[in-house]
């Protein structure tokens, strides 16, 4: 995992880039956390952010991780969940589950192609 500087609010932060497999060891993680024990009111517990780095950190070696890099990619799952869980839902869109992608026939994809270009 490479990593890039950026400006924060007059501060350096490094910016995590990460992989699908960084991506999917975080979801397993976030499932295996999604319980009262590791929940607060507004998401996970400062306890449960913290297994989670160290278990990223030991699984694939990279002593950079933060909370706050491991917040950020929680948010763009999150973000990409929303936008392909409302896609599915669209009529005539569904979810190929070999695939792991959107699908719909050409006949639903044309009007948004059309918006789109």
């Amino acid at each position: 995992m490479a990593s890039e500087s950026v400006a924060s609010e007059g501060r350096h932060e490094s910016r995590a880039k990460w992989n699908e497999i960084h991506k999917a060891h975080l979801v397993k993680l976030l499932g295996e956390y999604n319980t009262p024990a590791y929940r607060s009111q507004n998401g996970w517990t400062k306890e449960a952010w913290n297994k989670m780095v160290r278990d990223m950190i030991t699984k694939f070696s990279i002593l950079s991780i933060t909370t706050s890099q491991i917040k950020a990619l929680e948010q763009e799952l999150k973000k990409t969940y929303k936008l392909l869980k409302g896609f599915s839902e669209l009529s005539g869109f569904g979810w190929d589950y070999e695939r792991h992608i959107v699908s719909a026939p050409d006949d639903v994809w044309a009007p948004l192609l059309e918006v789109c270009t």
